[in-house]
């Protein structure tokens, strides 16, 4: 598995883009509206790292609970080539909170999320073919 991102909430991208841009991040992609998992996405990404910054849909409770409590940085998002047999290993010492399921912002290739006993977030990517 490879990093690819980390998941960060918002209420507002434009405000949440401009407080990036002080460090060299840039838009890197178009909103892209996942009704499956009730969330808009926007793509940001500086000469190293990419961040996946999350709008929830109103109704989206979970998510929006976790910008309640201002826990923004909420999960890592891993590529990888081995899709279902790295998603059953996690199984083996993580909880498995969304079983795999086509992303828009990936093409509609597969993803997954872990909770950590931390309760931190793991997704992971299925790599492209």
């Amino acid at each position: 598995m490879k990093f690819h991102h980390i998941g960060y909430l918002t209420s507002n991208f434009q405000k949440t883009v401009k407080e990036f841009s002080l460090l060299k991040y840039k838009v890197n992609s178009k909103i892209i509206d996942d009704r499956r998992f009730k969330v808009k996405i926007l793509f940001i990404k500086n000469s190293l790292n990419r961040i996946e910054l999350i709008k929830p849909y109103n109704n989206n409770i979970g998510l929006k609970k976790l910008i309640k409590k201002k826990i923004l940085s909420y999960h890592f998002a891993f590529a990888s080539k081995s899709f279902t047999n790295d998603c059953n290993k996690l199984k083996k010492k993580f909880k498995l909170i969304v079983n795999p399921t086509p992303a828009k912002a990936f093409n509609g290739r597969l993803v997954c999320f872990f909770k950590m006993k931390n309760d931190f977030i793991i997704e992971i990517i299925e790599s492209s073919k």
